[in-house]
């Protein structure tokens, strides 16, 4: 856990993904005037070259790009990097895409030409975003990890914890003895490093770890 909070603390990396190299240059100077200096990307493969979910990030995004538009971006950011915060910039936004791509995840939606405030307002309030999202996204993969590696007989038990059984309900559900139920939970502790198993049972359910159970 304490990597993952090292890792959040790193500032969150701006990008600007825009066809159009006037918004981009002019972009780039505003934000350099409040210590800013994002990276630019003039289409989307160029920036999926660049980025591989690995840092916080805050993305001012056009809508509309050759090859492969900003809201299939999103699609796909969505996949291995659910963390970034996204801020839409479009000449030809409306309501319904708006809403769609807020529904996504997206942060803010602009329309072009921008309010040079409103922008920096989004930008700064998109970095603290990133970071935050991105503390909680290091921090579930680092759970959700260390939930791999148990057996899947102590996943099935520790899903019954995460239900609120204790161990001699668990043990009557599975046909076992008490003292067999507590050397797993022993063997869950130690494998997911965990200060108790009420710890660990709080993280899964805080950052929604998935423990998958195999069926009989």
């Amino acid at each position: 856990m304490t990597e993952s909070l090292a890792a959040a603390e790193r500032p969150a990396t701006v990008y600007v993904v825009d066809d159009d190299p006037e918004l981009c240059e002019s972009v780039d100077w505003l934000l350099d005037s409040i210590g800013i200096k994002p990276t630019i990307c003039h289409s989307a493969d160029q920036f999926l070259a660049a980025y591989t979910g690995d840092h916080p990030a805050c993305i001012i995004l056009d809508v509309r790009m050759p090859q492969m538009s900003g809201t299939r971006l999103q699609e796909k950011l969505n996949e291995f990097a659910p963390h970034v915060a996204i801020i839409f910039v479009s000449a030809h936004g409306d309501i319904r895409m708006s809403v769609s791509t807020m529904q996504a995840g997206a942060m803010d939606f602009l329309e072009k030409p921008y309010d040079p405030q409103r922008l920096l307002d989004a930008v700064q309030r998109g970095v603290e975003e990133a970071r935050k999202r991105f503390q909680v996204f290091e921090s579930r993969q680092s759970i959700q990890a260390k939930v791999d590696l148990l057996t899947p007989r102590e996943r099935e038990i520790l899903a019954l914890v995460i239900e609120g059984l204790p161990s001699q309900n668990i043990a009557r559900r599975l046909g076992m003895s008490v003292k067999t139920v507590d050397v797993h939970r022993t063997r869950i502790k130690s494998k997911t490093d965990a200060d108790s198993i009420n710890t660990l049972v709080r993280d899964i359910l805080r950052f929604d770890v998935n423990v998958p159970v195999d069926s009989a």
